[in-house]
């Protein structure tokens, strides 16, 4: 088992995989968004990111039960409560086929008047409402597999997820290229490619649970609805902060098509890419803390969940500021070379615009698991709740008022949740813990620092790109740029204890 295995060997595999995975995902980003814009329309693939933006706002209604239920099943199975945690996992598999005809009831009927609702070209509103279909169809396996995601996380073995992801993504390559190679352009082939492909990890997160935790059962005597009720009644709050990010973010696509143009919406939704990924990974590298962290709570060990905070501010930081500064400083040149035929200058300026909030999320993003792990979720909820009304109130004033437009609609929400995460976060997390306020903040200025300095290096490196600008010197460029970003984090991001122990650790690898 893991334990056998070491935890810092486990954070190896579990961050490999979890690379590959995100590495696997940005490919095909990279490769099919400049081939659908091209043959389906900038317009068109606005839809596939709106719609996920819609499914987003349903899950309002669901995060409530499923956001806290693998903390409860962990913990409950850490503490040897076997049957406990089973009770769990069938309560909430239960509770969640129940949604299911409420969804639909509401949904089906949305779509088929969809150009009703959204402006959608004449020419488009078939493969529209195919793809919401497809889109709908996704989300109802997801809902159905989410309580089988926790096998992996209780047992730390969440390189297992990340080898069923690359599965899947690779799936999804090989039924896309068939279905645009074989079939006449159609955006609806991206929602059934992802419908099929979450259908087979379902599959294999089911057959992960029997062969990790066979010990938790699903019975029809477990099914408990006062368990439901707790979970709903311990993740309300997740509805909450769920409701203040689609508010914040998740409108941007919606706001766009209806108050300003579809076409707007479709360069927004390319500059959104790689922001969306970027995002991702920070969120990835985080969770391969979150097993330890909630075992390090369960047994009230606070020090050693703050040394695992630590570690993954500066380890989720490592690496986002390299990834900022490269988009920020060389993005116009990526930007051209990969949607040559759009609107370059817009595209770049909205992702400068939307990248704006990685300079502080990068590093305080971990603290955001605090409020889960020790379940106190509802200070952070209400206070992004406010935010998110005062981004939506703020966006239409500058509509109304300015001629900002979209860069409106890209900008506010980043400039707000620059202010959260920096001076709310932070010390809201420290309360929750009982440690002092200013914990963390040491962290934050230290990669803060690093990464001004870095953003200036890569300016420098910039002014000396004096090759033709191709993709095989852009990719050299920003590999020269990766590894300077990398020695200037070991130098100043990293302290001199965190150096040495690197240093062992990389040594150590070598010798064998």
């Amino acid at each position: 088992m893991m334990k056998e295995m070491g935890k810092s060997k486990a954070l190896i595999i579990n961050t490999v995989a979890s690379f590959v995975t995100f590495a696997v995902g940005l490919g095909i980003a990279f490769f099919f968004t400049p081939y659908l814009t091209d043959t389906v329309g900038e317009e068109a693939y606005g839809f596939v990111n709106l719609g996920n933006n819609i499914i987003n706002y349903i899950t309002i209604l669901t995060i409530a039960l499923n956001s806290v239920a693998g903390r409860f099943i962990t913990i409950e199975y850490h503490r040897g409560n076997k049957k406990e945690a089973s009770e769990y996992f069938t309560s909430v598999l239960v509770a969640n086929l129940s949604i299911i005809p409420v969804i639909l009831v509401v949904a089906v009927p949305a779509i088929l008047n969809v150009e009703k609702l959204l402006n959608v070209s004449v020419e488009l509103l078939p493969s529209v409402k195919a793809l919401f279909f497809f889109i709908l169809g996704n989300f109802i396996i997801t809902l159905v597999s989410t309580v089988y995601n926790v096998a992996t996380f209780i047992t730390n073995r969440l390189y297992l997820s990340s080898i069923a992801n690359i599965i899947t993504s690779l799936l999804r390559v090989f039924l896309m290229c068939l279905l645009f190679g074989f079939l006449p352009a159609n955006v609806a082939y991206v929602g059934m490619s992802t419908c099929i492909c979450t259908f087979v990890g379902l599959v294999l997160n089911m057959r992960f649970t029997k062969l990790l935790v066979p010990d938790i059962k699903l019975k029809k005597e477990y099914i408990h609805w006062t368990k439901v009720k707790e979970l709903i009644s311990a993740g309300a709050w997740n509805s909450v902060t769920k409701l203040s990010q689609v508010l914040s973010d998740g409108l941007d696509l919606l706001i766009a098509n209806i108050w300003i143009s579809a076409y707007l919406m479709g360069e927004l939704s390319i500059a959104q890419q790689f922001p969306v990924y970027i995002s991702t990974l920070i969120s990835t590298l985080i969770n391969l803390f979150n097993p330890n962290l909630t075992e390090y709570y369960a047994k009230n060990d606070i020090d050693a969940v703050v040394k695992e905070l630590k570690l993954s501010m500066k380890f989720s930081s490592f690496f986002s500021n390299i990834i900022f500064c490269i988009l920020i400083v060389f993005g116009h040149y990526f930007v051209g070379l990969w949607v040559p035929n759009q609107d370059v200058d817009l595209i770049y300026t909205l992702l400068c615009v939307i990248m704006m909030s990685v300079v502080v999320s990068g590093v305080t993003t971990s603290l955001n698991n605090v409020f889960m792990v020790t379940n106190k979720l509802k200070v952070n909820s209400i206070f992004w709740l406010c935010v998110s009304f005062a981004n939506v109130a703020i966006v239409f004033a500058l509509l109304n008022t300015t001629s900002l437009g979209i860069y409106a609609v890209a900008g506010v929400s980043k400039v707000t949740g620059i202010l959260g995460n920096l001076f709310f976060i932070p010390i809201c997390a420290c309360k929750c813990l009982k440690i002092k306020w200013n914990t963390f903040y040491p962290i934050i200025l230290r990669y803060m620092g690093t990464t001004i300095v870095m953003m200036a290096v890569f300016f420098g490196i910039k002014m000396l790109f004096i090759l033709p600008i191709n993709w095989l010197t852009f990719i050299l460029v920003c590999g020269i740029a990766g590894v300077v970003g990398c020695v200037m984090n070991f130098f100043i991001l990293l302290n001199k204890n965190e150096r040495a122990i690197l240093t062992n650790k990389i040594m150590s690898k070598i010798k064998k």
